[in-house]
């Protein structure tokens, strides 16, 4: 008998912080058995510098708290399996971003403009 499952997955975010979670029970229903409910927490943190904020640090940590993992349970009248693995390693990332020149959007118009030109030039032939 299988216990009582609820949806699956599901999470929040917050603050640039990102957490999962599992169903309402704290497990999802599966075809022969169930898995069971997965939390874990990633945060990440921008500073902004320079003249017109052009450069920015950023700071992402997976896995805060070493709680990502995968945890199943199958049964049937041939076999009883139960499954552990542990997800993607704790991963500490940190980012330099530099702005440089500046973004024309009349660069876009133009094109299009001539784009479309084109298009009726070669209708008329």
């Amino acid at each position: 008998m299988l216990p009582p499952g609820g949806s699956g997955g599901g999470g929040g975010r917050g603050g640039g912080m990102m957490m999962g979670g599992g169903g309402m029970f704290g497990q999802a229903s599966a075809a022969q058995g169930y898995i069971r409910a997965n939390y874990f927490v990633d945060a990440a943190i921008r500073y902004d510098f320079l003249k017109e904020k052009r450069a920015s640090l950023s700071l992402n940590v997976n896995d805060i708290f070493r709680t990502r993992r995968q945890d199943i349970y199958s049964e049937s009248s041939a076999f009883v399996q139960n499954i552990f693995r542990r997800r993607d390693p704790q991963i500490l990332r940190l980012n330099f971003n530099w702005r440089f020149g500046k973004f024309d959007t009349n660069l876009f118009k133009r094109k299009n403009t001539k784009n479309q030109e084109n298009g009726m030039d070669m209708m008329n032939m």
